[in-house]
């Protein structure tokens, strides 16, 4: 019955090709010790070779020597070639400030893609099983996560593959029973401090009180979801893809507006794939970093936002960006010129020039880079510069005055283009922000003798 299953689930998720060589993760627990029966029962039939990995984690001292010669015996009991490492975990964990079993889990998979690499093995076979995959989804539930999370663990990613994830743990046990074999027992596996002990033996218990088949009915609904999400994925993929610009080593820039056409769940799930393409994984993030990015979009502001990682998500006009640094922000260029009343003078920062010219005629300029201003208000020479802080002047038809980053917003002139704004003061005072508004008190008037025009060029 048991191996019926694991070869129906090897060949519904197309986990294994004749000629593969397999490398099986084997810690002499229950699961591996029957994950490596199995395998090796139906090599023949699959056409695979094996090698067995043993990663010694340094935790459980004496203990951990013991599942070392446990899995050697098996090894060559079952002439299985085989590759044994010690790794101080709790070190690396202290050193990089993890947990013990997310320093594990870190060393553990880093370990079992290096083995694979030095003994030419292209898939790589770990234990997981159904209660596993329960385990894992009403942890993620009570974590918080979206649909994808609450499809628990993939029986196949990668190299990664699960052969038994639709096996329950009761079988396995009456399987390696069945061979009369004795695999080792981690007795942290019933510390209370850990979530996933807690969740296996407080609170599924709890559950079957209401439903004695609780764990069969989390597993269907992680399948029902799994199809769900897959297809939810694939739109997302078709999203990303439309809405790519270009992309280059830790950075991806994607297009707003194409992104904004598709369903929210979409667009979540678009963002998540853009940052984990960027970011390598999705360790950290959460709901609420989406939702956020979801509400900047809008925005016809430049920003910013930190994500985990040391990941960065900006916006510009219409342009998002997911990079692995902080954008930089564009040098300023900084300016400042004397014009005399005739003249005009090149703007080489900007690319521009500003001419004056004097007039006896006052005119109404519907053209923004021109505007006529009342010779009288003004002293001999202009300065034109880019802005300062706390600049502020009295936009044309106002009463009051305004700071000039207020207009600026007001006006919805991107960031990046504010100083590239020429500002044309006379006496001290802003008179006219070149292309965009004059100051009321420079406007001509019925008193006025002569006007003086200024063109931005």
């Amino acid at each position: 019955m048991i191996e019926s299953k694991f070869l129906g689930t090897i060949d519904e998720y197309k986990m294994l090709e004749p000629k593969d060589r397999v490398l099986i993760a084997v810690s002499g627990g229950a699961d591996s010790t029957a994950l490596l029966h199995l395998l090796d029962a139906c090599k023949d039939k699959l056409g695979i070779a094996l090698h067995i990995a043993h990663l010694n984690h340094n935790i459980r001292k004496g203990e951990a020597e013991l599942d070392v010669r446990y899995v050697q015996g098996l090894a060559q009991k079952l002439k299985v070639p085989i590759t044994v490492e010690t790794f101080d975990v709790p070190a690396y964990a202290k050193e990089e400030g993890l947990g013990i079993e997310a320093a594990a889990r870190q060393i553990r998979y880093a370990f079992f893609e290096r083995i694979a690499g030095q003994v030419g093995a292209n898939k790589i076979a770990v234990g997981h099983n159904a209660d596993d995959n329960v385990e894992t989804f009403l942890m993620r539930l009570l974590r918080g996560s979206g649909i994808k999370g609450l499809c628990g663990i993939p029986p196949k990613r990668g190299k990664i593959i699960r052969p038994m994830i639709k096996i329950w743990r009761r079988e396995i046990e009456d399987y390696v029973g069945a061979l009369k074999l004795v695999p080792r027992r981690d007795h942290s596996n019933y510390e209370s401090k850990y979530m996933r002990n807690r969740v296996r033996l407080k609170l599924i218990p709890q559950l079957k009180i209401y439903n004695l088949n609780i764990k069969e009915i989390i597993l269907q609904t992680i399948l029902l979801l799994t199809e769900d999400s897959s297809y939810l994925e694939s739109k997302a993929e078709e999203a990303l893809a439309a809405a790519f610009i270009s992309s280059k080593e830790n950075e991806l820039k994607l297009e707003a507006d194409k992104i904004k056409k598709w369903e929210t769940p979409i667009q979540g799930l678009l963002l998540r794939k853009a940052i984990e393409k960027v970011k390598g994984d999705l360790l950290e993030l959460n709901f609420r970093h989406i939702q956020d990015i979801l509400e900047k979009l809008n925005s016809d502001e430049k920003w910013e936002l930190h994500l985990p990682g040391g990941i960065f998500a900006a916006g510009q006009r219409k342009e998002l960006t997911i990079s692995r640094e902080k954008p930089a922000a564009p040098a300023r260029k900084t300016y400042r010129y004397s014009l005399a009343i005739p003249g005009e003078i090149e703007l080489k920062e900007i690319g521009k020039k500003l001419r004056a010219s004097v007039s006896n005629e006052a005119h109404i300029s519907a053209d923004p880079l021109v505007a006529f201003v009342d010779y009288a208000l003004l002293g001999k020479n202009l300065v034109i510069r880019n802005r300062s802080e706390g600049d502020r002047f009295i936009p044309l038809g106002m009463k009051g005055s305004k700071k000039l980053q207020d207009f600026f917003v007001d006006e919805k002139i991107p960031a990046e283009n504010r100083d590239s704004v020429p500002v044309v003061e006379s006496g001290a005072r802003v008179i006219w922000l070149a292309g965009l508004r004059l100051d009321d008190r420079a406007k001509v008037t019925k008193n006025t003798k002569r006007v003086v025009k200024l063109e931005l060029l």
